[in-house]
């Protein structure tokens, strides 16, 4: 019997560049102890395969007992796309529950005024329940350095990775995935344990990304127990692919560890929910 669990954390790019990484991790509960099983980053496609056939015989590759797969990119569609309705009554009339959870959050944040910020109209063919969720309720918890854009689920930027990320879903069926916003995840592990801003804040620039990755990975591999061998220590640091990759994995982890956020009461979780350590 496997007395061990394995995570994966899936960095999705685009199928025709070489930014596609994996990270897989190796979770012992009954000794609580997690390793960095390997990286695998720059996942493309060469003479006999696509990109996704390499990257699927690759996760095949780590069957069996991967437990589940943090990814970066949605995993639902924006509720008016996935709507099967003939006739469209428009967002102010919808009774759809995820449309209507929106409209209804928005026109509470409205009418009490909240923190005095202006509050975006929604476009639930664009936009999920989540990102106004983030965008409202939890990035304000945040300090102002950790905070950072939302890309909507198809908007210019995600769009395409949202396309990929649905033709993979289909070869993934038996797989449990899970929904990751690195960054969200980021900026809360720093948060618990005690971590400088500037670290979060830069940790994805050019000039000084490498120094605040290795850094973040100094305080994760000491504060929550991870044992990453020195080599694979740098191979994170270098690529901001493979460590995003690899904070999806952990993310991933930690949900079956009861330590992220559950989704708040009457939430359509059907409608996709995005996993980050609890606040």
């Amino acid at each position: 019997m496997r007395d061990s669990r394995r995570y994966l954390g899936l960095e999705l790019a685009g199928a025709k560049n070489q930014k596609t990484s994996l990270a897989a991790l190796e979770f012992y509960p009954k000794e609580r102890k997690i390793f960095l099983l390997d990286i695998y980053d720059r996942i493309t496609s060469h003479e006999s395969q696509s990109s996704d056939e390499a990257l699927l015989e690759l996760i095949d590759e780590l069957q069996p007992g991967i437990a589940k797969i943090g990814v970066n990119v949605p995993l639902e569609l924006p509720p008016c796309i996935s709507c099967s309705r003939k006739h469209c009554p428009m967002p102010a009339q919808c009774t759809v529950p995820a449309v209507k959870w929106m409209r209804d959050l928005n026109d509470q944040l409205s009418q009490s005024n909240y923190q005095e910020r202006k509050i975006l109209e929604f476009t639930p063919y664009t936009q999920r329940p989540f990102e106004l969720w983030a965008r409202y309720l939890i990035l304000p918890e945040l300090p102002p350095a950790m905070a950072f854009e939302i890309d909507e689920t198809l908007g210019g930027n995600r769009a395409p990775l949202t396309a990929r990320m649905h033709f993979l879903k289909r070869h993934l069926q038996e797989t449990p995935l899970v929904e990751v916003w690195p960054k969200l995840s980021i900026a809360l592990l720093a948060r618990d344990l005690g971590m400088d801003h500037g670290a979060v804040t830069h940790y994805r620039s050019l000039e000084d990304g490498i120094h605040c990755r290795e850094e973040i990975l100094a305080r994760l591999s000491q504060g929550k127990g991870i044992f990453i061998y020195d080599r694979d220590m740098r191979k994170l640091a270098q690529s901001l692919a493979a460590f995003d990759a690899f904070i999806c994995a952990f993310t991933a982890l930690l949900t079956d560890q009861t330590e992220c956020a559950p989704p708040p009461r009457g939430f359509p979780v059907k409608s996709g929910w995005v996993h980050y350590p609890g606040i």
